[in-house]
């Protein structure tokens, strides 16, 4: 069925016209905001007329005509119906008019009105007339004063005069409509845009009711039922193949201009004002802006309101926000910006909606303009939004003096850093020479550092000492670098005072990089209490991640990691890599993923420390990483050469790394896994080689402990190999005088190989202590190794059962952790009546490597009869998390409950699976 809008309007004109039929003259004055349907109502009440037999005169003022005498007029004579003898005395009157003198016309005015009026009554006896005048509000004086005076002396004649007008505006002159108002046979008849129900119906008729229950709400809320504007959206779901949802589009957008451009001359600049204020604009605020009279702001913001293009003072939708700016000519849309940036500032309005005018209007020579750039960026930071902090500190990055460059630059870095830290590095390097000048941050000798920027750091430490001295962030920063370049440290400045005499503010940044680099700092010298753990958790619990504070935080975590801690460090770094995740910065996520592959490689865990590795190295590029790809390199070579692929070890080792990281900490783990593979891959007197400079560089550093890197044992091992026993069992020694009994897992790495310096007899107490240490420290990969080195002690002894019982132990953590190098040297200890249970077990630690890390460590603690809260406070996760974790983890292993989980599950060296 085709709708048809405005049925009671019409309804009442045919009554009105019926009644002119049979004399009774009547005016119709027909008003409605723009695109409500005036022209299709008055267009349908001409067809009714002209189909009845009535003579029907139309005209349509237009804004350009307004000053036009007599254009409306001249538009209703020209019809066909009208005679020739009137045509001819309209256009002698019309030249009378513009031959007499000004003082005179008023009189030739009232006699063309009186000669129209004459000849119209004259031809209504003939047969009904109407008049039809379309936009009113156009038509020029002349025409009104012909049209009123006609209006007054048609109540006993056949004319209807239907009057078509936009509601509020009175431009058509305010005489006329007070006597028009007065006359007892004018009836006004008011519309109104579409209800949501009509939006329905018209919708219904268009498309049908499935597509009305889909598209109405939201078309009436894009609209506010604005004829124009719903079939221009009727339109724009047909050219997008009908989606479920109205979606603006190019004819939405004409729509909305053409609205506009019939609501008047001041209705586009009004609609400007309120595209650039944004949010809900009132007609003062858009009254200063545009520096207009303010009640005839307040008319045009009703009017748009009415056409229902604007909703309580905003833009229904941002699609006609841009598509009038875009109208906009560009230096008036510029001006408009710029006030209102100006405009906003003054009335105290937040720095991000300043921001972003200042930013589009290009404008950013106000003294206080940088201030609320940097404001708005360090907000949109906190919101992590990356984009908004360039786009508005771009523009500026290179305006001020050297200290607010290198502030705005600092801002900039960190943003960038957290998608690309080579693009950071870039920006900041352009700066290197002015850090450390009156009035400038730190901060950005971070960057440097990362891309081994050691000398231009030095050179800018030394200007930041100055003559009196470092500045309390600059001298964290430098304590940070001595953590992570100790080559640079005896370039350092020395602090003012002795450490622990400065009084850093608690609670800060610069509090939290003090303490997290002196923990560190301690731990890498040996020089640590029992308290480190619960120093370093108090910085992991009070310490947000920022981009201030990703330093430490990673600090925190590596020194519990190396102070024998690891287990404790786990939980945290998945709580960080997790919120790093969800806060869309990939160079966070790398760098905890890489923390993340550390961990389990010092636990055993290799295909967890593949998975983390390998992301750490795809979340950003190899530039990226600076000289931190140490790192994730290192974790991932040590991978491969356990599991026996060594093919992709050496390709690793084949990519180059940059120079500058073999001045720093992250030399050390990608050495001792170089020589690793090499041991691995027998080339022994090569790897003892890289052992060896890794012990000089961490001698000559002065942060030789062995839960950094045990290259003593390295070295040991190379000499096992070649063997020269006495020289490995010196290294050990060495390395078992420093390593912390606290440190299980080190300590039991060390017993492993110090017992095969031993006589073999020797050798099985040593091993089994090895053992207990290892499973105490979580170390499984170790694990396999020293219950490896048991088993063939107890074969090599003929201790057959014993033997047996071992390999077959060793076989299943080996398989468990995947180090096929390890299942490899195992082989020729199985025998085929062995081969049967170790292919059992090897199918259940198949199942057991599907299980995720978090997974695994719940599971293992269920196994070993934790209730479902106990795990959630030990794992720092809610109880909801530990049964979704469960739930997965009986349908990967196929079965029904905590009871039948595998006894392979060890809570001591849970998370590494």
């Amino acid at each position: 069925m085709k709708f048809v809008h405005h049925r009671a309007e019409m309804s009442i004109l045919g009554e009105i016209y019926d009644g002119v039929r049979e004399g009774r003259g009547r005016v119709a004055l027909v008003g409605g905001p723009v695109a409500s349907g005036k022209t299709t109502l008055l267009g349908r009440l001409a067809d009714r007329a002209l189909e009845s037999g009535a003579v029907v005169l139309q005209a349509i003022a237009t804004e350009p005509e307004r000053t036009l005498p007599y254009g409306v007029v001249g538009q209703l004579l020209q019809s066909p119906a009208v005679s020739a003898e009137l045509a001819e005395e309209f256009a002698g009157l019309l030249d009378a008019g513009e031959s007499t003198p000004v003082e005179d016309r008023a009189a030739v005015l009232q006699q063309t009105a009186r000669t129209i009026a004459a000849a119209l009554v004259k031809l209504s006896r003939t047969a009904p007339l109407l008049l039809v005048v379309d936009d009113l509000h156009h038509a020029d004086d002349e025409s009104l004063h012909c049209l009123l005076f006609l209006l007054l002396r048609i109540r006993a004649a056949r004319i209807m005069v239907a009057l078509g007008e936009r509601t509020s505006d009175r431009s058509a002159g305010p005489a006329f409509h007070a006597e028009l108002v007065r006359l007892p046979h004018c009836r006004r008849i008011r519309l109104a845009t579409l209800p949501a129900d009509g939006v329905v119906d018209l919708i219904t008729g268009e498309l049908g009711a499935d597509a009305a229950r889909l598209l109405a709400p939201g078309c009436h809320e894009l609209t506010g039922g604005n004829l124009l504007l719903v079939h221009a959206l009727l339109e724009d779901h047909r050219s997008a193949g009908g989606p479920a949802e109205p979606v603006p589009g190019f004819a939405f957008r004409d729509a909305v201009l053409s609205c506009l451009r019939s609501s008047g001359p001041a209705a586009l600049d009004v609609a400007a004002a309120v595209a650039v204020l944004g949010g809900a604009v009132d007609a003062a605020r858009a009254a200063e802006l545009l520096g207009a009279p303010a009640d005839e702001t307040v008319r045009s913001l009703g009017d748009l309101e009415a056409a229902g293009i604007l909703a309580a003072g905003r833009f229904r939708h941002a699609a006609a926000a841009a598509a009038v700016l875009e109208a906009v000519e560009p230096g008036r849309r510029a001006e408009l910006r710029r006030r209102a940036a100006r405009l906003r500032y003054d009335e105290g309005a937040d720095s991000t909606t300043v921001a972003e005018m200042l930013v589009a209007a290009e404008d950013l020579d106000e003294p206080w303009a940088v201030t609320v750039l940097r404001t708005a960026a360090e907000r949109a930071l906190a919101e992590d939004d990356v984009e908004k902090v360039v786009r508005y500190l771009e523009p500026v990055s290179r305006r001020g003096d050297t200290a607010q460059r290198v502030a705005v630059t600092t801002l900039l870095a960190d943003a960038e850093w957290r998608v690309s830290p080579v693009a950071a590095e870039r920006r900041v390097r352009a700066l290197a020479a002015d850090l450390g000048e009156t009035g400038t941050e730190p901060g950005p000798l971070r960057h440097l550092l990362w891309h081994g920027g050691a000398d231009e750091a030095s050179r800018a430490f030394a200007r930041f000492a100055g003559e009196g001295g470092l500045s309390l962030d600059a001298e964290a920063l430098c304590l940070a670098a001595a953590c992570t370049h100790p080559a640079l440290a005896a370039r350092l400045p020395a602090p003012a005072r002795p450490a622990g005499t400065r009084p850093v503010p608690s609670g800060t940044v610069v509090d939290t990089q003090w303490r997290a680099a002196r923990i560190l700092r301690g731990v890498l010298r040996g020089r640590h209490g029992d308290n480190v753990v619960v120093a370093v958790e108090q910085i992991l619990q009070s310490t947000r991640l920022a981009d201030a504070t990703i330093q430490p935080l990673t600090f925190a975590l590596r020194a519990l990691m190396y102070a024998g801690s690891t287990e404790r460090a786990l939980p945290w770094c998945e709580r960080l890599l997790e919120e790093a995740s969800k806060r869309r910065a990939p160079a966070w996520q790398a760098v905890f993923s890489a923390l993340r592959a550390e961990i389990a490689v010092r636990q055993g865990g290799l295909p967890a420390a593949r998975e983390h590795a390998a992301k750490a190295l795809s979340l950003i590029s190899a530039p990226s990483w600076g000289v931190a790809i140490g790192s994730p390199l290192a974790s991932l070579i040590r991978v491969h050469t356990e599991t026996g692929a060594h093919d992709e070890a050496e390709a690793l080792l084949a990519q180059p790394v940059p120079d500058a990281m073999l001045r720093t900490v992250y030399a050390l783990p990608y050495l001792y896994a170089r020589g690793r593979h090499q041991l691995a891959t027998d080339q022994v007197y090569a790897a003892l080689r890289e052992f060896m400079a890794v012990g000089e560089l961490m001698s000559a550093w002065g942060i030789d402990i062995p839960s950094l890197v045990p290259w003593r044992l390295g070295c040991a091992e190379a000499y096992l190999r070649i063997g020269d026993r006495p020289k490995a069992a010196e290294l050990v020694d060495g390395q078992l005088n420093l390593v912390s009994e606290s440190n299980a897992a080190a300590l039991g790495a060390t017993l492993r190989v110090l017992a095969n310096t031993h006589e073999l007899a020797d050798r099985p107490p040593m091993l089994k202590k090895a053992v207990d240490e290892i499973q105490a420290g979580g170390d499984r990969l170790e694990l396999a190794k020293a219950l490896a080195d048991l088993g063939r002690t107890h074969h090599e002894l003929n201790e057959t059962s014993r033997a047996r019982m071992m390999v077959r132990r060793a076989w299943h953590v080996a398989k468990d952790c995947q180090a096929e190098a390890v299942c490899g040297e195992l082989l020729p200890h199985l025998s085929a009546e062995d081969m049967k249970p170790v292919a059992a077990e090897a199918g259940e630690a198949q199942r057991l490597a599907s299980l995720t890390s978090a997974e695994y460590r719940t599971a293992a603690l269920a196994r070993h009869g934790y209730t479902n809260r106990e795990i959630a406070r030990k794992l720092f996760i809610t109880v909801s998390t530990v049964e979704q974790h469960l739930t997965r983890t009986y349908r990967k292993l196929k079965v029904g409950n905590r009871a039948d989980l595998p006894a392979g599950l060890e809570p001591t060296i849970a998370g590494t699976a």
